[in-house]
């Protein structure tokens, strides 16, 4: 007896769901991603929170951003050619050590009243070294640990963990603020980095490295393959163009949250973790939403939309006077970040060959890493014009972009296939 297609589909992604999770290769990678992207979000807010208690500067704020996302610029697309011609399981273990040790020591630097901008700056360059091998070696190793036609289901799934990480995130960094200071952040963080490495020594994937990557004729000329794609492939070229869009006109306005909710709402730590929380419970749903709608064929849709709908969110918080429609707006945005954030990767590892992969997952953490342009926008402006009418500036050019990448590529918003 033939199913209906709807619920053939159905059927299929709950097995493939289940397929995942019993996949201890999966399991692993994924669980590591949950544990340092918790640090992630819980330490911008942290930092944004400390920094403007230190400096009263929306552009110090800013700046602090640019610095966690400036290794992404200068290294994302060498770390991606590096990830396919080195062992990247001992690549993860490494980053994943590095980066306990320096929390440790930076957690004893605060506790014993060193605190200064030069500390804060220092862990934060750090954590931008660690996040420029995410794309190209943890979530690349995700995608290899799958079948092709469960990469859309994995990175879904990775993305709702990395949502509920972006809503835990500033809850756990506005309580930590609120009781242990910067220092339990950073002792925090050694704890969840140590975690994740103990959960990569057991990790078997990425341990072989491609002929192709063995036999490059030189390093160069292995990166420039990674660039030639976007020459050839319009469809990688489109996503690289959206996500340039949302990390240089989109992204950069959580760095006014803490910002906009001490000056215009007038709230404390806390209050204001909670606020950046309700970005992040939106960012879940979305994600959450991809996951369970089982549209593959709209991968590309979906992820224009998300960008359209961050910005517009974006813009209607910026104009918003009192804590709940500001929430409100910032669950909505969250929304569309979670199906931008959902789709980003997977599109990435569906349209690329997979010997191309990690290299044009590098290309990505570039475009991740032009945030920092963004953040330096956004700090200048609001602190020539205020954060509120800087974040409605940033959201109305990034949306004239958007229609100009629509149009440039049409591919964009056509249907994917998938498998």
């Amino acid at each position: 007896m033939n199913l209906p297609k709807a619920d053939a589909s159905k059927r299929s992604a709950r097995g493939g769901l289940r397929a995942l999770l019993a996949n201890r290769e999966f399991r692993l990678i994924w669980l590591i991603g949950a544990a340092t992207n918790t640090l992630r979000w819980l330490e911008i807010l942290a930092v944004g929170v400390v920094v403007f208690d230190m400096t009263e500067s929306p552009f110090q704020v800013a700046f602090m951003v640019i610095l966690r996302f400036l290794p992404m610029v200068l290294l994302g697309a060498v770390t991606g050619v590096v990830a396919e011609r080195l062992n990247r399981r001992r690549f993860l273990i490494a980053a994943l050590a590095v980066m306990g040790g320096s929390s440790l020591v930076l957690a004893i630097l605060v506790i014993n009243d060193q605190l200064n901008l030069w500390i804060i700056a220092a862990s934060v360059i750090l954590n931008g070294l660690f996040w420029t091998v995410d794309n190209p070696v943890r979530r690349t190793l995700l995608g290899e640990a799958v079948r092709p036609d469960q990469i859309g289901i994995a990175m879904s799934l990775d993305t709702v963990t990395n949502s509920m990480t972006r809503f835990l995130g500033p809850l756990l960094g506005g309580v930590f603020l609120e009781f242990a200071g910067l220092g339990g952040i950073f002792f925090l963080g050694a704890v969840l980095y140590f975690a994740g490495l103990a959960l990569a020594w057991v990790v078997r994937a990425g341990t072989e490295v491609s002929r192709v990557a063995r036999s490059s004729a030189g390093f160069l000329a292995f990166l420039s393959d990674g660039v030639e794609v976007l020459k050839t492939n319009r469809v990688v070229a489109g996503v690289l163009a959206i996500t340039v869009i949302y990390n240089v006109w989109g992204f950069p306005f959580v760095s006014m949250i803490p910002v906009i909710g001490k000056n215009v709402l007038g709230l404390g730590p806390l209050p204001v973790g909670l606020l950046v929380s309700a970005e992040g419970a939106g960012t879940l749903i979305g994600a959450l939403l991809v996951l369970v709608a089982r549209t593959g064929n709209h991968y590309r849709r979906m992820y224009t939309f998300g960008l359209a709908l961050c910005l517009i969110m974006a813009l209607a918080y910026s104009q918003a006077g009192s804590t709940v429609p500001s929430g409100v707006f910032l669950a909505l945005e969250g929304i569309g970040a979670g199906f931008f954030a959902a789709m980003q990767a997977a599109l990435i590892l569906l349209n690329t060959p997979p010997l191309l992969r990690s290299r044009v997952m590098g290309l990505l953490s570039v475009c991740v890493g032009l945030c920092t342009v963004g953040f330096l926008h956004i700090g200048l402006l609001a602190d020539w014009v205020g954060a509120q009418t800087a974040v409605a500036i940033s959201a109305g050019e990034g949306l004239l972009m958007l229609l100009l990448v629509c149009w440039i590529w049409p591919e964009i918003t056509q249907r994917q296939q998938v498998g």
